[in-house]
């Protein structure tokens, strides 16, 4: 009597017959690639070597390549802060103590070069401008004591020692009242005695920030305006020592999102503490940014012979070096490259390659094994 369950047997069109036929294929292509494993068991593969292979062995080891393009048609993509640059900016600072009277900028205001931002007195001042009017004075009675002299030394009344003393006085006379002058000047207030000190914009530009109020005492040196010239941003880009190595001064910098566009200026020479180097980037079209923004940078790597970019996977260690496997007739030959940098979506690489050619992208720890070639 057949005791075995009907349930234990495999209904009609089931079964396990789409596993098996998986298995055949797999041992299929295993089998097709077998005398090439078996050819490539005498040695190792080196660089520059030749890796035979043919097409039904490629479609059995799932090999792909990729296109190698020129390194000039990749970019770096990398953070940055927009920033306002320290030649477009200024502060205004309180010449000399004293109380602020007047303010007639606020922050987000835009001014012109020379327009009143504010006044304020100071005690400091007045004293500068009576200093001012002394010397003045001394002047005046100086020069007033040549002339006589000089008329009476044409007259030969009094000896040439006399007459040279007084052009003398007269000499450091001027000269004092040039230095009080300018010292009323540097601090933006006039020859009156009434020290009062006016605030000028030394740019075009908007106001930043407006850091004092009507009747607020301040010290010499206090900020009281800080401006910025409209429209001049630009970018400081974080990127590693590799990464800074293949970039130059003149490189186009976009800022992706937006319409933003610029030039590289300068590399830093020494690391942040963070272990980047900064870049400087000017930006001639700011594309509606704004200071302080965080924003990611595209930089493109300049035009250099035997730089190219190949995609990430292509990379592969033989015997201890970098390597890409190129594509030549019946099969690929291992070619050492430098890799010079490593983005997202490339690597750029340094080597004998050549726009246009194909490189391994998939199967590639195939080909090595099965060429002997050591990881």
């Amino acid at each position: 009597m057949d005791r075995r369950s009907p349930s234990r047997r495999p209904p009609s069109g089931r079964g396990p017959r789409p596993r098996r036929a998986a298995g055949a294929r797999l041992a299929l292509g295993l089998l097709m690639a077998l005398p090439w494993f078996l050819a490539r068991a005498a040695g190792p593969a080196q660089d520059g070597s030749f890796i035979p292979i043919d097409p039904a062995q490629r479609t059995a080891l799932g090999v792909r390549v990729a296109e190698v393009r020129a390194a000039a048609s990749a970019d770096l993509r990398l953070p940055a802060r927009v920033v306002v640059p320290v030649q477009a900016q200024a502060v205004i600072a309180a010449p000399a103590p004293g109380v602020m009277t007047r303010l007639d900028a606020a922050a987000g205001d835009a001014v012109r070069r020379g327009q009143l931002l504010g006044e304020m007195q100071s005690p400091e001042v007045a004293q500068l401008q009576r200093d001012a009017d002394d010397a003045r004075i001394q002047f005046d009675l100086a020069r007033e004591q040549h002339r006589r002299d000089a008329a009476l030394l044409a007259e030969g009344i009094i000896p040439a020692s006399r007459a040279q003393a007084a052009a003398a006085r007269e000499g450091q006379a001027a000269a004092l009242l040039r230095e009080r002058r300018l010292a009323l000047r540097l601090r933006g207030a006039g020859s009156g005695l009434d020290g009062r000190v006016r605030l000028l914009s030394p740019i075009d530009g908007v106001v930043a920030q407006a850091q004092a109020l009507p009747g607020q005492r301040v010290d010499a040196g206090a900020p009281l305006f800080h401006l910025m010239a409209a429209n001049s941003l630009a970018l400081e880009i974080d990127a590693t020592a590799e990464q800074a190595a293949v970039l130059r001064a003149g490189a186009q910098v976009e800022v992706a999102g937006t319409s933003a566009r610029g030039v590289l200026l300068a590399l830093a020479p020494a690391l942040t503490a963070g272990q980047h180097v900064v870049l400087r980037a000017r930006l001639r079209e700011p594309g509606g940014l704004r200071a302080g923004a965080m924003v990611q940078a595209r930089v493109q790597l300049p035009a250099r012979a035997g730089m190219f970019a190949v995609p990430p996977s292509a990379l592969t260690s033989v015997a201890e070096r970098e390597s890409v496997l190129v594509e030549q007739d019946q099969g690929f030959r291992v070619v050492p490259v430098r890799v010079v940098a490593r983005l997202p979506d490339a690597a750029i690489v340094d080597g004998p390659l050549h726009a246009g050619q194909q490189v391994a992208i998939s199967g590639v720890a195939a080909l090595k094994a099965g060429a002997g070639a050591k990881p």
